[in-house]
């Protein structure tokens, strides 16, 4: 016998299609069974004999989930650390210090803690770029947090390692978790959490971020994308073309569509720097670009580049990237993201009409699907009220606390404005842990870090 389906009815609200055909919906109904959405309709009938939880969506708007296409989770215990810093401040710090400091317990605590904080800000699915794993234990630790917190995404397996503190006699700790070490932790990870690795049927999925391309050869990016695929990846995400941090000009992208590597499959942050032949390249493949426009914008990496190269024909996206610089409020990346891209284009000369339309962003921001993942914005305070364009409303008069609920695979995982999870009781250990790091980060000498990537950059640190 077949168990009882559970149902969902969002009642009564202005359903955001986010696509071309459809449109907005006034006043209509969102039905949705078990982990899909079932129809879409004014006054859609109750299913009878069936359990149904009803959510009265009146004044608010509906619309998917949003999709943070680039994160490292695990910093969220280390909040506002980087509001200053350059990306050379940030590799120097973050990349050689804070990363060699997490344990497996402190990964767990803050990649949970972060899912949590981008289901509170609508993020439905994020790809997580973890590129925090230590040890066997670090690896399991942000699997089970995600799996915990029950958001859907792609985890990607970080080759990258963290290099070894100083030891008390200043000579460097030995690193016994190698490359190929890695490689068999992620195969071990890929068979013990992703069974299949078909997002079709489950929540969480395995992928790959390889080591950074511009700090190794493109012969070893080459191989790990190789490794990545042999591994089943699902993702294979990197961070590449950062602006003027692309100092040598190595044209990754161009050097992997050269040897026929670039797929579906790979999903590329950043980019500032690509070149319109390698846009060109990343169209023709099907790979994904990813912008972060708070990073990017204040860490010297560039004009965020998703526009020009959604005009070029490229799959885009948007990513909070690290909550050690700024919030999960994924709506303002989607503003700043369109207000820089609406400044540039305006400086070549008097603006008679705006070009980019709220609803392009939004479009980027989000992931149309049958997949039940929605999240009604309220929208009756006196911050969003009255609603003069349902698409505007949520991108320039909304912030998380208009997120009414959250909703990711037929569950429902914020309501009436708050949480369902408890986590309450986390935040003494949150502010325990993260201080912890940061009173060990601050007696680590940065000068030998500071020198290995001033050389990575290919600048002399001279100025």
């Amino acid at each position: 016998m077949s168990r009882p389906s559970n149902y969902i009815l969002v009642k009564g609200g202005t359903v955001l299609t986010v696509d071309h055909t459809s449109g907005n919906l006034q006043n209509c109904d969102i039905l949705i069974k078990d982990d899909r959405i079932a129809a879409i309709g004014q006054d859609l009938p109750e299913p009878q004999d069936e359990a149904i939880t009803v959510i009265d969506a009146h004044g608010c708007i509906a619309i998917p989930g949003f999709v943070d296409g680039h994160h490292h989770m695990w910093q969220q215990l280390l909040r506002g650390i980087a509001t200053d810093w350059s990306l050379f401040d940030y590799t120097v710090n973050m990349r050689s210090i804070y990363g060699s400091l997490y344990t497996s317990e402190d990964v767990y605590l803050s990649t949970y803690i972060a899912a949590l904080s981008l289901i509170n800000n609508g993020v439905t699915t994020v790809l997580e770029h973890c590129h925090i794993i230590n040890s066997p234990d670090h690896s399991d630790a942000a699997v089970r947090a995600l799996l915990d917190a029950g958001i859907r995404g792609t985890f990607c397996y970080g080759f990258y390692r963290n290099p070894p503190l100083p030891s008390s006699d200043g000579v460097a700790q030995e690193d016994e978790f190698s490359h190929s070490s890695r490689l068999g932790d992620a195969a071990r990870i890929r068979k013990t959490y992703f069974g299949r690795n078909d997002p079709t049927d489950q929540l969480l999925t395995f992928g790959v971020a390889p080591d950074e391309p511009e700090a190794q050869s493109v012969e070893e990016t080459i191989a790990q994308i190789k490794q990545s695929r042999q591994l089943g990846a699902r993702i294979i995400t990197m961070h590449v073309a950062m602006g003027p941090y692309d100092m040598a000009r190595r044209r990754i992208v161009q050097q992997l569509a050269d040897a026929e590597l670039l797929g579906t499959d790979l999903v590329l942050s950043h980019g500032a720097s690509f070149t319109d032949g390698e846009l060109d390249a990343i169209k023709n493949s099907g790979a994904a670009i990813v912008g972060t426009p708070d990073t990017e914008l204040q860490m010297g990496m560039g004009f965020p580049i998703v526009f020009h190269a959604s005009d070029r024909g490229c799959r885009t996206c948007l990513g909070i990237d690290i909550t050690s610089n700024q919030g999960n409020d994924f709506i303002a990346q989607m503003r700043l993201a369109l207000q820089a891209r609406r400044a540039q284009e305006n400086e070549a000369g008097l603006p008679l009409e705006i070009a980019r339309k709220t609803s392009d962003v939004l479009r980027m921001g989000t992931m149309v699907g049958k997949k039940a993942d929605i999240g009604p914005v309220r929208c009756d305070d006196i911050e969003n009220i009255p609603v003069g364009d349902p698409v505007g409303s949520v991108v320039f008069h909304s912030s998380v606390k208009h997120i009414d609920t959250v909703i990711i695979d037929g569950k429902i995982k914020k309501k009436d404005g708050k949480l369902v999870t408890d986590w309450e009781h986390l935040k003494t250990e949150v502010v325990r842990r993260a201080d912890r790091i940061k009173g060990e980060a601050a007696k680590v000498d940065l000068a030998a870090a500071r020198k290995t990537w001033l050389k990575i950059f290919d600048v002399d640190g001279t100025e």
